[in-house]
């Protein structure tokens, strides 16, 4: 009597939390799994100090091209403009009184010291012949190229300061 008792007691607030049913257990299987949706990348968005400069800028250096525009008058008093190249969207957001890029993130290096999204990466097929075009369009180069076995990368940065990778994968 005593064992079945203890089994009681130590499977009571189990069942408790189960909800008499085991639904307890199946969810934390479940959780395991991952979601239940695909996902798929969509875009980043991106402060600018400028929205008119910055979709000129990501138009001639990288071609991309204008989706749509929109204004928010609330409080924050915002342009937001979408460009497009191919299945890879940019949200460029130009808000009033927004403070510029802190000259300590300007190093890729040194800014992955601080939390927060730090880049993003473009895929190139050949990292040299994008890094020669864009130098003679003046596009500052914030880092690299870096030439490894797997990879060479190199990090530019927009007309507002954000860094941006371009990666070729051998």
């Amino acid at each position: 009597m005593q064992k079945y008792i203890r089994v009681i007691i130590i499977c009571l607030p189990l069942l408790i939390t189960a909800g008499y049913s085991g639904k307890g257990v199946l969810m934390a299987e479940e959780r395991n799994k991952g979601p239940g949706f695909e996902i798929s990348f969509h875009h980043v968005g991106i402060s600018v100090a400028n929205l008119e400069e910055s979709i000129a800028w990501y138009k001639e250096m990288l071609g991309f091209e204008e989706v749509t525009r929109m204004s928010e008058d609330a409080a924050n008093k915002m342009e937001i403009g979408h460009i497009r190249r191919g299945n890879c969207y940019i949200e460029l957001f130009q808000v009033e009184g927004a403070k510029p890029l802190p000259e300590y993130r300007r190093d890729p290096s040194a800014d992955l010291r601080v939390h927060g999204v730090k880049h993003f990466g473009l895929k190139v097929d050949n990292v040299f012949a994008a890094v020669k075009e864009l130098k003679a369009k003046g596009v500052e180069i914030a880092m690299g190229p870096i030439d490894t076995p797997g990879v060479c990368f190199v990090f530019i940065r927009d007309n507002s300061g954000n860094a941006l990778e371009l990666i070729e994968y051998k």
